[in-house]
């Protein structure tokens, strides 16, 4: 019984499990036309890609650019996705709190942590980035946000 077993998994591994296939994004955030830093884009699959279908993310850099490379168990799922974009300086201790980082909305005149960016780009419910086709291989998806929608 054991060696059944043990075959059972090795077909499983040998085989996959069924998962979905991945891609590698890259792209650049801006907001109103400026590049933007430290945020995280994430990629969602839409609900219909079912089970296994696991989110992917990576940060952009100074030049609003991100890459999510397909190596491993990473990358994007390929099929529909809807993208989110957080502020990345709000999930760090102090992140946000530079007056002088020229972006509006990075710190209120009473020193409070706001986002940099609309809450609509975060919030998987309704942001405007539904049903982004991810394709297999390498594909570029540039995200324009408006601060004034």
């Amino acid at each position: 019984m054991r060696c059944s077993a043990y075959g059972l998994v090795l077909a499983l591994l040998t085989f996959g499990c069924g998962g979905p296939q991945r891609a590698t994004i890259e792209g650049v955030v801006t907001l109103d036309g400026k590049p933007l830093a430290d945020m995280e884009v994430q990629f969602i699959p839409e609900p219909e890609q079912g089970r296994g279908a696991a989110p992917a993310s990576a940060y952009t850099d100074e030049a609003g650019r991100y890459r999510i490379e397909a190596v491993g168990s990473g990358g994007v799922c390929v099929g529909p996705n809807r993208v989110c974009v957080n502020d990345a300086r709000l999930m760090t201790p102090g992140g946000g709190t530079d007056p002088n980082d020229g972006m509006p909305g990075a710190i209120t005149k009473t020193g409070v942590r706001r986002s940099r960016v609309p809450q609509i780009y975060s919030d998987a419910n309704q942001t405007p980035h539904r049903n982004i086709t991810v394709r297999p291989g390498v594909q570029t998806v540039d995200l324009a946000l408006k601060l004034k929608l």
